[in-house]
């Protein structure tokens, strides 16, 4: 964050403001942990667990509009449709 998101003043190294005063501490940890949480969807994506992925992916939103977040959910969703649809044409004949 590079905005007090209360002033529009630009935030120095430390979380309250030295404009307005406010406290902009438990933003900048949402935004760390999205991070985090980015980085685990990735790794994920790239072991092939789907399902986790998917499940990080829409924590991340739930937390923070996230276009690496939306592209995670949109590929783990394809990608478990594509395997529903693999296990369905091996047992149909």
């Amino acid at each position: 964050m590079e905005r007090c998101p209360v002033c529009r003043a630009r935030l120095k190294d430390e979380p309250v403001c030295h404009r307005c005063g406010a406290d902009s501490s438990v933003l900048l940890a949402i935004e760390a942990e999205v991070a985090v949480l980015e980085r685990q969807a990735v790794a994920l994506l790239g072991t092939g667990k789907w399902i986790e992925a998917h499940r990080t992916a829409e924590r991340i939103l739930a937390l923070q509009s996230s276009p690496l977040a939306a592209a995670v959910l949109d590929l783990s969703r394809q990608e478990l449709i594509a395997s529903e649809v693999q296990v369905l044409e091996r047992l149909l004949p």
